[in-house]
Formats: structure tokens, sequence, C-alpha cells
């Protein structure tokens, strides 16, 4: 178990530097192995988690799902998915 989160825990952190290419702000919460990404409403966060497999990323409620061998595309899709909820002016 430790091993399988320390790979959770390393994707995530590494995710979150590929987002601060996006301008997206983001918390690494080893609490529960997940990633908060900051949008417009104050407190409220797009949680990212790595899938059960360690194989995607998922978010929006597993709804969204992207390949963790693919950092930059995970990030791009996560960034525009943040931009999308701005627009909307939710995080929901």
């Amino acid at each position: 178990m430790e091993t399988k989160m320390t790979l959770e825990l390393e994707l995530l952190a590494e995710l979150r530097g590929a987002l601060t290419e996006h301008e997206i702000r983001s918390n690494l919460r080893e609490d529960v192995a997940g990633l908060a990404v900051a949008t417009d409403a104050p407190g409220v966060y797009l949680w990212v988690f790595v899938s059960f497999t360690g194989r995607f990323f998922s978010w929006a409620q597993g709804n969204h799902q992207h390949p963790v061998n693919d950092m930059a595309g995970a990030a791009r899709r996560i960034a525009t998915h943040v931009e999308g909820l701005h627009l909307l002016g939710g995080a929901g």
C-alpha cells in the first residue's frame, strides 16, 4: 500500500508542476492522495486523483480521465476544464 500511495503522490506532484505552465494553482493533499486544483470560487477546488489501476488521472467525480503517461496532455485538459468552469462562473 505504501508503494502505491507513493506512486500516486509522485504522479500528482508531477501533474502539479505541469499545471503551473498553464498558470493553474493547485495543492497536493497527501492525506487524501489528491490534487486540489484552484477555481475562481474561493475555497472550491477541482479534485484530481489517480485511478485505482494507477493508469489514469481522474477528475470531475470520475467523469473525465487522462492517461498518467501523458502528463502534458493531462495538464492541458485539466487547465481547459478549469478555464471552462471560470467561464461558467462556478466549479460544478
